[in-house]
């Protein structure tokens, strides 16, 4: 294998996510290593899930007496690259939050653009809303990936994913 190609499967790796401010930074230079082999705009998406899904896992994971978090894996099958946040949640009510919002996008992939819109419309209407709930929608729309979720007390997982090129 030559430098800059990539092997038909890469194992998953993962990265535990802790609570300080450079969680975010650590997940997405995480992510740019992972995928440093596909094209641009795989290392882009990869990246900007990666910030979304480690922000979130910092603010809303459950309390826990360890400093970790949740962790990040990110894989790649074939042509399909993986990004996966798994973190217990503070409460079933927050998950069942993140499974609507996924839920909506699932439902509507083609309508993504709209659903994106009429958050920020909301957001721009109440800016004093406390979550933003902006970032699952950000990975569909921005991203171009494919999210999906999961929960089973109290560990919630989001997977989201797209179809790359290596470089």
């Amino acid at each position: 294998m030559t430098a800059g190609t990539r092997p038909a499967d890469v194992p998953e790796r993962t990265l535990k996510i802790v609570r300080p401010q450079q969680a975010v930074a650590d997940a997405m230079r995480f992510a740019e290593l992972a995928v440093s082999y596909c094209d641009a705009a795989c290392r882009e998406a990869m990246v900007l899930a990666a910030a979304e899904l480690a922000e979130n896992l910092a603010k809303y994971g459950a309390q826990h007496q360890d400093a970790r978090a949740g962790t990040i894996s990110v894989s790649v099958a074939g042509n399909v690259t993986r990004i996966r946040a798994t973190n217990a949640v503070a409460s079933s009510d927050d998950a069942r939050r993140v499974l609507n919002i996924v839920d909506r996008i699932s439902a509507q992939p083609s309508n993504v653009a709209e659903l994106y819109r009429n958050r920020l419309r909301e957001l721009f209407g109440k800016p004093e809303t406390p979550r933003a709930q902006l970032g699952l929608l950000r990975l569909a729309f921005e991203g171009g990936l494919r999210v999906s979720a999961s929960f089973d007390p109290p560990v919630l997982e989001i997977v989201a994913e797209r179809a790359c090129r290596s470089a």
